[in-house]
């Protein structure tokens, strides 16, 4: 047998990215290499942790300004030591947490609707009458999600051994948390469709995602005892872009 049978080549150490900030709404700085099958699995709820491995296009804006302040200052020419460009050299992962139960036009419509209160509490763009009026969902349909993540959230609050006397108010308050969840998760599923050029859709194939070009922010997390680097953010796409 071939000893390239048995080679492994994904036995190099990984470099992590470095943390900053990668790219704009208009142009992208990081890229999704790989989706990584092993690390993908369901958490305690139910969600699937979809794990991908992630590139970048470019150094952050963080060591570029740095590198021009420098040289702008004439850094570069002391003592004929020259200045290096920053690198971009490494990897980062990116999680995508995403529930079949989120994956509809009620949850998504629900979660967006709060999501869109402003200060007093007045809801701003009533995706849940915009869902039901082209026919994506019902009043009928609408209510039993409610039901359910209120279900999500008391049990939640009891688990937690919430008094009788303050359970009323910390399943509201739970249940409003379940709704931002989803309008985050979700949200960044959708944002990541927006860049990858794809219609948005809530049944999209998430390991369709790789190649995908986007912007983002990336910090270093410990991950088991080591440390690496980790997408934290992911900033919409510009419309004029």
């Amino acid at each position: 047998m071939s000893f390239l049978q048995e080679l492994d080549p994904n036995t190099r150490e990984r470099t992590s990215l470095s943390a900053g900030s990668y790219g704009s709404g208009k142009q992208p700085g990081l890229q999704i290499l790989s989706y990584i099958e092993k690390a993908s699995k369901l958490d305690k709820s139910g969600a699937m942790r979809h794990s991908f491995l992630v590139s970048a296009l470019g150094p952050s804006k963080e060591a570029a300004e740095a590198y021009k302040l420098a040289s702008s200052n004439g850094k570069s020419a002391a003592a004929g030591n020259p200045l290096e460009e920053p690198d971009y050299e490494g990897t980062a992962f990116l999680s995508l947490t995403l529930h079949e139960l989120w994956l509809c036009p009620e949850a998504t419509a629900l979660a967006f609707s709060e999501d869109s209160r402003n200060k007093e509490g007045v809801i701003q763009a009533d995706w849940v009458a915009k869902s039901i009026q082209e026919g994506e969902a019902t009043q009928y349909s609408i209510d039993i999600a409610i039901v359910h993540f209120r279900q999500v959230a008391t049990d939640k609050c009891i688990a937690a051994n919430t008094p009788a006397d303050q359970l009323e108010e910390a399943v509201e308050a739970q249940y409003k948390k379940e709704l931002q969840q989803i309008s985050i998760k979700v949200g960044h599923f959708l944002t990541l469709q927006d860049w990858s050029g794809k219609e948005r859709s809530l049944q999209a194939d998430p390991t369709q995602l790789v190649g995908t070009k986007f912007s983002g922010k990336i910090e270093v997390r410990e991950f088991n005892g080591k440390s690496g680097a980790e997408v934290t953010a992911i900033w919409s796409k510009s419309k004029k872009a």
